[in-house]
């Protein structure tokens, strides 16, 4: 089953993990949980907290979520972050093709998405996949993007 970034917003991360593909064993110990699985836990956290401080100010952002990159440097390390992220799991054109549609669905501004778009440049593609090469970006991974566009947008 797929599911469209523009089929939701800030309001429904909770909904989003109910229907996830592949959700989280939540009774599982440390142990048996993998990096991954604790990695998307904690961002999950994350959207949650900062939905939860949106939420009780009464003010929820409007589209775009995101209308410039934050000049300080935490925010270009945020920056890097996810982009490497995005070009690890899918490669430079899908990446290209990623903020392009969350400019489209109302995530990201034209601006910061031309922004973003010109960062790409300074990434390597070399080496970056095994034989399967880049894949396809799944529900978790666009509520990974949300999560890196939540932080972008607070700071």
């Amino acid at each position: 089953m797929t599911i469209k970034p523009a089929n939701y917003d800030l309001r429904e991360p909770r909904r989003m993990a109910d229907e996830d593909e592949s959700p989280l064993d939540l009774s599982a110990g440390d142990e048996e949980r993998t990096a991954e699985d604790l990695f998307r836990l904690g961002q999950r956290e994350e959207l949650m907290k900062l939905q939860t401080q949106l939420l009780a100010s009464g003010v929820l952002p409007e589209k775009p979520y995101l209308i410039l990159l934050p000049s300080r440097y935490g925010a270009e390390v945020i920056v890097f972050e996810w982009l490497d992220f995005l070009i690890e799991k899918a490669g430079f054109e899908n990446t290209a093709n990623a903020l392009s549609y969350y400019e489209d669905v109302g995530w990201l501004s034209e601006p910061a998405s031309d922004t973003l778009q010109s960062y790409l440049y300074g990434f390597s593609e070399i080496d970056r996949f095994g034989s399967d090469g880049p894949n396809d970006f799944d529900t978790n991974d666009h509520v990974l993007s949300l999560v890196y566009i939540a932080r972008l947008a607070s700071s």
